[in-house]
């Protein structure tokens, strides 16, 4: 009878320990060493959870922000300029080229990086002993997946689930309205910009991705990526709005920008000229492959249908 008592207690008290280190997040150190395929398919090794973090792109600050890991963030590219917090992390420069040295002096454990112009400076930073995790999501099914992955390799996928879960939501709310709109009601749309040249995004990029769910209809959606296109392209296309994305790269006065684009030669019959239905956006909300994406899409469906 003693020696079963003493088991019961043995196991009690083996139980309250077990229970303490969980509460105490003690846990999730069992994770590591953790590997990762990013989306270069490099596979990286993360030993422990990362305690400083530098982000090479605006897109990955917002990323690590979301998910509540900004007091990690010891390091961002010159053009991070969301969150607000985010603006106030020691700044190691541009995009590209990187700066090693600044890189190096930050000591960070983990360099989450951004493919594209990037992908030549990445082996370097590899060879430098660095741990180096590569996004690059095209669609938001991707940006979603690569929330969930930066969560998971910084120890904390429990909020990488949880921001999904609402962004997934709020997707579905506005697939739901959509489908209940006929493909004839939904507006022909033009993304322009202030310049002369003419670039607009068509199949394959973000903005067409946005555009299409929000229930519009994109006059470049045939064309291959960002695309240039001549004006007589627009006229003749006659789109309903007018999107014009603003921002770091591309600043104006409002009431200007929709002044020049109503005055360019040829564009008079256009139906969102006519109506001047041309509406400014903040570009970083349709470029940024972050949370924010769904804040543009929300934007559009409100600027298309209400």
């Amino acid at each position: 009878m003693n020696i079963f008592k003493k088991s019961i207690l043995i196991f009690t008290f083996l139980f309250l320990i077990l229970s303490s280190l969980l509460s105490f997040g003690f846990a999730g150190a069992s994770n590591y060493p953790l590997t990762i395929i990013d989306d270069t398919g490099s596979a990286v090794t993360i030993h422990e959870e990362p305690q400083r973090i530098i982000s090479t792109a605006p897109s990955n600050s917002e990323i690590l922000f979301a998910i509540g890991l900004g007091d990690k963030v010891v390091g961002v590219t010159n053009y991070t300029n969301y969150p607000e917090e985010a603006t106030k992390v020691e700044k190691i420069g541009e995009m590209s080229p990187l700066n090693l040295e600044k890189i190096t002096s930050l000591k960070p454990d983990l360099i989450l990086a951004y493919a594209g112009f990037q992908l030549k400076e990445i082996p370097r930073l590899r060879e430098l002993g660095f741990n180096v995790l590569v996004i690059e999501p095209l669609t938001i099914k991707e940006t979603l997946k690569s929330l969930k992955m930066v969560a998971t390799v910084c120890g904390i996928p429990e909020k990488g689930n949880t921001l999904v879960e609402d962004l997934s939501q709020r997707l579905n709310k506005i697939k739901s309205e959509v489908s209940k709109i006929a493909i004839s009601n939904r507006p022909k749309v033009f993304i322009g910009g202030t310049y002369e040249t003419i670039y607009t995004p068509g199949e394959g990029t973000l903005f067409n991705e946005l555009i299409t769910l929000s229930g519009g209809r994109n006059i470049a959606a045939s064309l291959p990526g960002w695309v240039k296109i001549n004006p007589e392209f627009v006229a003749e296309a006659e789109p309903d709005i007018i999107i014009i994305p603003i921002g770091a790269m591309n600043l104006g006065e409002e009431s200007k920008i929709k002044e020049n684009i109503s005055k360019r030669p040829g564009w008079s019959n256009i139906p969102a000229i006519k109506t001047q239905s041309i509406f400014i956006v903040n570009e970083d909300l349709f470029y940024r492959a972050g949370p924010r994406l769904i804040d543009g899409l929300e934007l559009l469906y409100e600027i298309f249908h209400k």
